[in-house]
């Protein structure tokens, strides 16, 4: 309680003068003949609000950001209405009206590196938007980190072909990773939810390091990944994407929407992907990736009333199974009296949602709104002899309400949520059931002062039918030196219940015998809830290279455990032992990161970080495993004057990772202590233009151009069903040079 006394005292003595920063920008006119005019005059207006302005003679414009839109209504007489959303408030806006009776229309052309970083939020958060998701083959929401240098994404083993995101220097569960701002990477989908968000569904993806905002919840040790999905307001009415690539994987998205009239728009989000071929370039009698299919669907509506009421609701279904192991085909001499060692993984997801909102009109920066959410999770699963099944059933509310004291440049939050989780687990002679419920209530401040000083300061109070009452308090402050110079800080709490089996499913391909140390049989697993803090600082430099904008930025985090749940694999090799922390467990972050754009359109991103996370186990204290202490990074990317054309390359530097012992094993099992350090390069080439006015694309990329291939990814691949098996020692590429192809196809 200290430490929340120490908090509202600092909510009660912010009461600073505040700045008013502008988004400037400039609208032109590009004639038939493509000559290019400046267009005073032009109403520039946020969505429902009363902020405007208009553009002077010479086409230029500023207005005042708001909290309650980020939508932007252009209005040009001889135009239609057009609205455009803004991801940063200080990235200079060029608008393009094209004239013409078949084209009159608005459009944003300002280039952009794919990723955004504003300067005003005291939260450090990076923006991936449709740009960035282009650079690659993106087809899941796992794949779409492989051009950013804070995620880091592996293989979680040879087997389930599943791909899992380190951040900070742990493991994807301990990031809050939320859709449209709702719980979505709980529970069962803490293995595989990252392959059910089709890469075509998403509009955005906001990053951020560090604690975390008190409203979306108190689960955020290292930071948070929210992706938007595309509005069916604001989205292409169609947009087709086609996908192939040499393993044989091959995925069609189908995007559309509708305005049905002024108030009411409706989308549908479709996906259907197939992996037919079984193929073992290792030669190591298992399919390097299992083959499988997914169905994958989402029907969203979204009603604006015009007079401060919006809404947005829908519901999803997915269908998704992968069968992998060994097939008769690819093995050598195969023997029917052998039986083979078979992965079967399904998963089938229902889901309905809501979000619903108010702006008070007369009130500025005035609003509420509540979200809502049902989530119906079926998965089984068999690892050779390994079966798993769990039914997970989660209810999801929260209510938030917006104001400002005073001014609108002291704000605050304040509101109340509710989860109920409702989950049945078996594996193997284990059974688990458990209902959390959690209700809770927070409050968050927010103070902006000229254009030096931000804070935002929250605290959250929760009630855990299992742990009791406990706090969650937050705080980011920001200090800018200078325009381009600032500096961030940010502390806070977080707690969550470790899923035990799903944050670990890939170690059940193996022979392991599981074993869980309960300290307390009324607790989730018989287990405490993992407890930590995380502290931050981020210091952003921008500057000018050739008359073009670049930046530098430093980062340093470290996360410290209160309580955790260890995972050992490396007291025994043919043990997963599973017990409370009892000691110290932490992880220091360092990265460097630069940014350049050296010619018009060529855009350069480097960056290099440091990691040092470690845990104390029953056998002292040991750095996490498959974590990599160093790594590099390049990314090169350029678009040609004309559009048609753009080019990315990406490198990655993985530096050497501790393996798990395997001292205790016959010499054969035995494994190196460390990994060898290793390169992959990827890259894409795409040609863009127009077809009857519709945009299309096709794109050629390359994964692993290096055709770098861990040797003997399996450990007794030749003997499944021996007490040595283990397919989870993975720490590299399993599958070599991936080339693919596609195809977009948009009508807006």
């Amino acid at each position: 309680m200290k430490n929340t006394r120490y908090l509202f005292a600092l909510l009660s003595i912010l009461n600073i003068l505040c700045f008013k920063a502008q988004i400037k920008g400039k609208v032109v006119e590009v004639s038939k003949k493509n000559d290019t005019t400046v267009v005073p005059g032009v109403i520039i207006l946020w969505n429902q609000t009363s902020i405007a302005t208009t553009t002077d003679k010479n086409g230029d414009f500023k207005i005042k950001p708001t909290s309650e839109t980020n939508r932007l209504i252009v209005n040009a007489i001889g135009y239609k209405n057009d609205t455009i959303t803004v991801t940063d408030n200080e990235k200079f806006l060029l608008l393009v009206l094209k004239s013409g009776v078949d084209l009159q229309e608005v459009q944003v052309v300002y280039y952009s590196t794919g990723t955004e970083i504003s300067y005003l939020n005291p939260i450090k958060t990076e923006i991936l938007n449709e740009r960035s998701l282009m650079k690659a083959a993106c087809c899941n929401l796992s794949e779409s980190f492989e051009t950013n240098p804070s995620i880091d994404v592996n293989f979680a083993d040879a087997v389930s072909g599943t791909k899992q995101i380190q951040m900070l220097g742990l493991s994807g569960q301990y990031a809050q990773i939320t859709k449209e701002n709702m719980p979505y990477m709980r529970g069962l989908a803490g293995n595989y939810g990252l392959t059910f968000i089709p890469g075509t569904w998403i509009q955005s993806i906001q990053l951020s390091k560090g604690a975390g905002s008190v409203v979306n919840g108190y689960e955020s040790f290292t930071g948070q990944i929210n992706t938007e999905l595309q509005n069916p307001e604001q989205s292409d009415k169609l947009n087709f994407n086609a996908y192939a690539n040499e393993n044989g994987r091959n995925e069609y998205n189908l995007n559309l929407s509708h305005r049905l009239n002024e108030k009411f728009s409706v989308g549908l989000l479709n996906h259907v992907s197939f992996n037919p071929l079984v193929q073992d370039y290792n030669t190591d009698g298992f399919a390097d990736i299992p083959t499988g299919k997914q169905y994958n669907f989402m029907n969203k509506y979204a009603y604006d009333s015009g007079k401060g009421f919006e809404a947005q609701f829908g519901g999803s279904y997915l269908k998704d199974s992968r069968d992998g192991g060994q097939f008769k085909q690819i093995i050598k001499n195969y023997n029917d009296t052998t039986p083979l060692y078979k992965i079967g993984i399904d998963n089938e997801k229902w889901e309905l949602f809501s979000k619903t909102g108010f702006v008070f009109r007369n009130k500025p920066g005035t609003s509420m709104g509540l979200q809502l959410s049902y989530l119906n999770h079926d998965q089984t699963n068999f690892y050779g002899n390994n079966n798993y099944a769990g039914l997970q059933k989660t209810f999801y509310a929260n209510y938030i309400f917006q104001g400002i004291i005073n001014t609108t440049n002291n704000t605050y939050k304040i509101g109340a949520s509710f989860l109920n989780d409702d989950v049945n687990e078996k594996y193997n002679l284990f059974k688990y059931k458990r209902i959390e419920q959690v209700a809770g209530t927070f409050l968050e401040f927010a103070h902006n002062s000229n254009d030096k000083f931000n804070v935002v300061a929250g605290i959250r109070a929760d009630y855990h039918n299992y742990y009791g009452l406990f706090f969650t308090p937050r705080l980011h402050l920001r200090y800018a030196f200078t325009k381009n110079s600032v500096a961030r800080i940010s502390g806070g709490r977080a707690l969550r219940t470790a899923n035990v089996f799903a944050d670990n499913a890939y170690l059940m391909a193996s022979s392991r015998d599981w074993i869980i140390e309960s300290s307390d049989l009324s607790l989730p697993y018989g287990l405490k809830p993992e407890v930590g803090y995380n502290y931050g600082l981020n210091f952003t430099q921008k500057f000018k290279i050739n008359y073009r904008d670049a930046y530098v930025t430093l980062d340093a985090y470290r996360t410290d455990f209160i309580n955790q749940v260890v995972v050992d694999v490396d007291n025994n090799t043919q043990q997963v032992l599973i017990y409370n922390l009892n000691g110290p467990s932490y992880s220091n972050t360092l990265q460097f990161e630069f940014n350049m754009e050296p010619r018009k359109r060529f855009f350069i991103k480097t960056a290099y970080r440091y990691v040092d996370t470690k845990m104390q186990f029953k056998q002292g204290i040991l750095q996490k495993a498959m974590v990599a202490k160093h790594r590099g990074f390049i990314n090169l990317s350029y678009e040609t004057k004309n559009n048609h054309w753009m080019f990315d390359f990406t490198t990655q530097y993985n530096g050497v990772k501790r393996l798990p012992t395997t001292n205790n094993s016959p010499l054969i099992y035995q494994r190196e202590a460390f990994s060898p350090e290793y390169l992959n390069l990827l890259g894409q080439i795409t040609y863009l233009t127009k077809i009857n006015k519709a945009d299309f694309n096709i794109y050629l990329g390359v994964e692993n151009a290096l055709n770098y291939k861990q040797t003997n990814p399996i450990v007794s691949s030749d003997l499944p069903f021996n007490k040595y098996f283990d397919a989870s020692m993975v720490w590299g590429p399993i599958y070599g040079r991936m080339l693919y192809i596609g195809l977009r196809y948009k009508i807006k």
